[in-house]
Parts: structure tokens; sequence; C-alpha cells
């Protein structure tokens, strides 16, 4: 009896050291595959261009100055005529300390080519010019060679002011440059800028052309 129990004892304690045994042999490998995380799909970048600046156009229209003439100017008083610029330059600046209204017309007579007139003043009448005439040809102020000639009724309209004092700035600006323009005062309140005395449209062709070069809105006009 003790020895049936013995061998009871000794088969539990065997049968699992050989289960062990049979599976000890054997390597399970769980792989755990970590399901990939699913990045958010970028969106594609859309560029952003500013939008272009579009830069107003400045009109080159002049406003319309409105004003009713009664006087006309088309007398002057021809001092001298030169064919080179520079000396009709300096007879004006001989003439100016005596006199305010002195100006160079530069003009085309045609066959003779162009010319640069040294002028004085602006007539209504030709009885006024001549009278003026004489009285400077007393004074010494003009030589005798000065005369007053057939009508000059045009000029070259360079700008229409509201003050003498803005009429001669740029008439100070243009003198730089040689051109020696003058002022004709309409009313209180309103100043036109002229270039030159002609006696038709056509003979200012040459200084209106300059004045456009020089990046101006002339217009030719009755003085």
């Amino acid at each position: 009896m003790k020895r049936l129990v013995l061998i009871c004892i000794l088969f539990s304690i065997s049968l699992p050291l050989w289960a062990d045994y049979g599976l000890s042999n054997v390597v399970t490998k769980e792989i755990h595959r970590s399901s990939p995380v699913e990045q958010p799909r970028e969106k594609p970048v859309q560029e952003i261009v500013p939008p272009q600046t579009v830069m107003p156009q400045v009109s080159d229209t002049r406003p319309e100055v409105s004003f009713t003439k009664t006087v006309y100017y088309p007398y002057t008083i021809h001092t001298s005529s030169w064919q080179d610029q520079s000396a009709a330059i300096q007879e004006v600046g001989k003439i100016r300390p005596e006199l305010e209204r002195v100006f160079i017309t530069k003009i085309d007579l045609g066959t003779s080519g162009v010319w640069y007139r040294v002028d004085y003043g602006v007539f209504p009448t030709i009885k006024e010019a001549v009278v003026r005439l004489r009285e400077l040809i007393a004074d010494k102020v003009l030589e005798k060679g000065a005369f007053v000639g057939s009508t000059v009724p045009y000029a070259i309209e360079i700008g229409i002011y509201d003050s003498r004092e803005k009429a001669e700035k740029i008439a100070g600006e243009l003198e730089q440059k040689g051109i020696f323009t003058y002022t004709l005062k309409e009313d209180d309140t309103l100043y036109r800028l002229l270039s030159g005395a002609y006696p038709d449209t056509k003979s200012a062709s040459p200084a209106y052309n300059d004045l456009k070069a020089m990046g101006l809105h002339p217009t030719i006009k009755k003085r």
C-alpha cells in the first residue's frame, strides 16, 4: 500500500516536468505591428499672389479757366534781332535793368531761317507803342534801331495762374533754360504766362515745339 502511494506521488511530480520539456524547444514570437498612424494629408499650398497695384493715370488735360477778355495787345516794340540765341540773351541782360517786360521771341521767318528777337512790352494800339518807343529812345534806354512793326497778335500761352508770384516762379525756371517769357495780367486773380509775339501761328512753331519737348502743355492764343 505504501509502495502504491509512493508511485502515485512520483508520477504526479514527473508529469508537469515532461510537459515543460516538450514545449521548451518552441519559441513563439508574437509580433505586434503597431498600425501606422495615418498622417494628415498636407493641403496643397496655394500661392497667394498679391494684387498688382494699378497706378491711376494722370490726366493731361488742364482745367479750363474761363474769363472774358476785353483788351488785346497786338503791338510790341522790337529792339533787336539775332540769329545766335546767346547774343539775344546778352542783349536782354543789358536792357532788363531799365525795363521790366523784356522777352525773347524765337520766330520762324521762312527762307530767312529762325531768329531770336529781343522784344519789349505789350500795347493795345500802335499809337501807345510808338509813344513809348520815342520815350525810351529819348532816354537812351533803347537805340534808334528799335521799331514798332506790323501786328503780332499771337503768343504761346504756357499757363494761367491766380497770382503774379506763381507765374513769375515758372518764368524764373524757364529763364534758366534760355526761355524769356512775360506775364500778362487779365484781372486781379488771373495772370497769363506768355512767350513771344507772333504775326501768325506758323511762325511760332519752333518755340512751341521747344516748350512741348520740356513736358509743358503750351497753346497758341491771342494776346
